[in-house]
């Protein structure tokens, strides 16, 4: 929460500084107080990718390093700040987020980050054509800079291609900057989004009028059909990785997960995850049970029913992926498609146009049948067992 906390200590020192003569006493320590913030942010982003040269092993926690991601995702989602604050704060937080960015090689932490300097670059004005902070020409070579740039101080992290859930943030975050509609593909807390259905005014005074770029009222219904898959991908590959009785045993499998490829139970073949598998004391099921051969992973199967998610999948939520998956929908009509800025970059991009016209993602080798079985099954495990 360091990012935000630098924020509202800036913002309460500006405060100070618009009070009368009686008040001044007080700059003094909300001065003090936003300097130590900013060296305890600092610190933290230089240590992200240090390592022990006792144990050149041992990193910085995973956990820690999301916490992070996380409270500058938090900072970047609020929209309307005070009066003269605004180039300042932003420019702020654009850098220190480029640096963490630059520092961090979890592929969720990246996530945060992509989509919280997305939401740095956006406008407040709709009808603004650049941001106050920064001018974004190109938004395709800004996201292409962003994903080069994601874990690239981390000592090992010159690893070829970007994860694929990065690459495809990178390409709804490239979507968010032409369209100005962040809420359609980007979201702030995977848990809560994926948790309710949301709701939207469709009035731009009312937009207008919104302090947060994405409110707590929006939830997965205002994500595009191809953001909502990849949110339920992230939410189960998190869920496989991030669990466990102790932070030691929780920080081992986030280590393991720390991979720029997908295990084969996301890409190829998702019987291994067992979602239906029911909660049984005379066998449990231990991370690396279940997992295909050759998995380097160890994460399956899933949590049995009965045991609670670390990411709680919302029952409308899966059965939305499941009817994903059993139809083709095609995005050709929808409006965004026909934005200038796709006309722009589209031509040259083939992958712009695979993302529209295909309906699955470039990780999904699973037959549409396998897919949307799965989805139905998690839909259906938190109903009675029907042994009762």
């Amino acid at each position: 929460m360091l990012p935000l906390l630098c924020l509202s200590v800036s913002l309460e020192e500006q405060n100070s500084q618009e009070t009368d003569s009686k008040t001044r006493s007080a700059k003094i320590p909300v001065s003090r107080c936003n300097k130590i913030l900013t060296e305890k942010l600092d610190q933290w982003l230089f240590a992200l990718p240090k390592r022990d040269p006792a144990q050149p092993y041992v990193r910085f926690p995973i956990r820690a390093e999301l916490a992070l991601a996380q409270g500058f995702r938090l900072a970047a989602n609020l929209r309307r700040l005070p009066r003269g604050s605004r180039v300042r704060d932003r420019s702020f937080l654009i850098e220190r987020a480029e640096l963490a960015l630059r520092n961090s090689g979890f592929w969720y932490s990246q996530i945060a980050l992509i989509q919280a300097l997305t939401l740095l670059s956006l406008p407040d004005d709709p009808n603004a054509s650049a941001p106050p902070g920064g001018h974004v020409a190109d938004p395709w070579a800004q996201v292409q800079y962003w994903i080069g740039l994601a874990g690239s101080a981390v000592p090992g992290g010159e690893r070829g291609k970007a994860h694929p859930f990065v690459t495809e943030v990178g390409r709804f975050c490239l979507s968010a900057l032409l369209t100005m509609r962040p809420e359609r593909y980007i979201w702030i807390d995977e848990s809560e989004t994926a948790s309710r259905v949301g709701a939207c005014s469709p009035s731009e005074d009312v937009r207008w009028h919104q302090t947060s770029w994405i409110p707590d009222s929006m939830g997965w219904s205002l994500l595009v059909p191809r953001a909502q898959r990849l949110l339920a991908d992230v939410m189960l590959l998190y869920n496989l990785a991030d669990r466990g009785e102790s932070p030691d045993r929780r920080e081992v499998r986030l280590a393991r997960s720390d991979r720029n490829d997908l295990p084969p139970c996301m890409t190829s073949d998702r019987e291994a995850l067992q979602a239906k598998r029911n909660l049984d004391l005379k066998e449990r099921g231990e991370p690396g049970k279940t997992c295909l051969h050759g998995c380097p992973f160890r994460l399956c199967p899933l949590p049995a029913r009965g045991e609670r998610l670390t990411y709680q999948l919302d029952q409308s939520f899966c059965a939305r992926q499941a009817d994903l998956a059993s139809t083709m929908r095609v995005d050709f009509w929808h409006s965004d498609f026909w934005k200038s800025g796709y006309w722009r970059y589209g031509p040259w991009r083939p992958e712009l146009w695979r993302a529209w016209f295909v309906n699955r993602a470039t990780w999904q080798a699973v037959p549409r049948s396998a897919l949307s079985r799965f989805w139905r099954q998690m839909s259906e495990r938190d109903l009675p067992d029907d042994r009762w």
